[in-house]
């Protein structure tokens, strides 16, 4: 049997070293769960490379997620949160990835353990999932971290060992959520710990924020529509000619806009809409533009999926500071002017508690979401009978 992560000596060694050699953490890793050495952390060049036993867009590889799948077989992943689901029987599974920049990180678990992140190497690369394996059944989740800005990643396929054989996953959970927004939803800063720098690609952790959370307590799947520095209708810097939410909303990769999304693939039951906080960043906002957009697109979001119930959510970091204008406030009831607008007993707008982040970044932390979760789970669980 193939040996879970446990709090052992070669696990603390991990812990301890990891961020003092970040580019050895897969090798530590590796070594943690008793593996063999000597694994390759980034490919030569694509002639070093042993081909790939099975392609990444084949039925036993489950993406939880958007994804784009081109002809030769690649999987193109863009928005955080994708989880690639693995179930197989044999010694040994790894996965090749081609990540478009230098520190990408994706989170890994294996037979349901702990999850621990790996950065991947720049480029083109084989990364081993399970040695030693027994010839006994394993199932593997990863999930990308990074979102599409900090740069895209390509699933390039499945290697397998001799004899071994890839399983398809146990079936996705029947229930859909789906969560719409900017870095809050991203989960950016959600994985930071005391003595981390104020920011970074690592300390983002899509798995710790308050989508998935809220996911899991309801055992849904979870699709994570959602790029961080972009509103509903200017960004972070106040540009409105860029890809805002209701452009976004419609790609499977946010930075291609001829990679189209049918929404067919994926309908959700019930979808949390958190956008806004950069639209506020520049000051606040037109209220009519504002309405008048917001209403549109929930309105398109009720055309694609007319069952879905839709909560607006005001953004965590936004409060309403003395003598200054209340932008808390402010945007709540423009959220209660979209509901009144679309004319749904299906939309509700929430007023989230104001998170205060951390030194330096304002995003919310991991406990910060939990915390989110916990005042959005009575709201998902009135609207939907869950």
């Amino acid at each position: 049997m193939g040996r879970r992560f446990n709090p052992d000596s070669r696990l603390q060694f991990c812990q301890a070293h990891a961020p003092v050699y970040p580019k050895m953490r897969l090798l530590l890793l590796a070594l943690a769960l008793g593996t063999v050495t000597n694994l390759p952390l980034k490919a030569v060049g694509s002639g070093a490379l042993a081909p790939v036993a099975v392609r990444a867009d084949v039925p036993e590889v489950v993406y939880e997620g958007r994804t784009l799948a081109t002809a030769d077989g690649t999987v193109r992943m863009g928005f955080p949160g994708i989880v690639i689901h693995l179930r197989f029987k044999g010694e040994s599974l790894g996965i090749r990835f081609k990540a478009a920049k230098a520190e990408e990180y994706v989170d890994l678990s294996v037979d349901g353990a702990e999850s621990h992140w790996v950065e991947l190497a720049e480029g083109v690369a084989d990364y081993p999932l399970v040695t030693n394996g027994g010839g006994t059944e394993h199932t593997v989740e990863i999930t990308r971290r990074t979102e599409s800005w900090q740069g895209e990643c390509d699933v390039l396929g499945v290697t397998l060992g001799p004899g071994d054989t890839l399983l398809a996953p146990a079936p996705l959970p029947a229930r859909k959520m789906m969560y719409i927004g900017d870095s809050i939803t991203c989960g950016e800063c959600a994985a930071a710990q005391e003595g981390d720098p104020p920011k970074g690609n690592r300390l983002s952790s899509p798995r710790q924020s308050y989508g998935k959370i809220l996911a899991r307590r309801f055992n849904a799947q979870c699709h994570l529509v959602s790029y961080g520095g972009r509103g509903l209708i200017r960004d972070w810097q106040g540009i409105t000619a860029t890809v805002n939410a209701p452009q976004f909303y419609g790609l499977a990769l946010p930075d291609d806009p001829n990679a189209t999304w049918d929404p067919r693939g994926y309908v959700p039951d019930a979808i949390g809409i958190c956008i806004g906080q950069n639209d506020f960043s520049q000051g606040i906002p037109d209220q009519v533009q504002f309405v008048a957009a917001y209403v549109q697109f929930v309105r398109r979001i009720l055309g694609d999926y007319p069952n879905v119930h839709i909560v607006l959510i005001t953004s965590p970091i936004l409060n309403d500071w003395p003598d200054q204008v209340p932008a808390r406030t402010v945007q709540y009831r423009y959220l209660q002017q979209v509901v009144s607008g679309v004319g749904s007993a299906r939309v509700t707008a929430f007023e989230a508690s104001h998170q205060p982040g951390r030194p330096g970044n304002g995003h919310p932390t991991g406990p910060q979401h939990l915390a989110m979760a916990n005042e959005l789970e009575p709201v998902f669980r009135q609207a939907l009978g869950w």
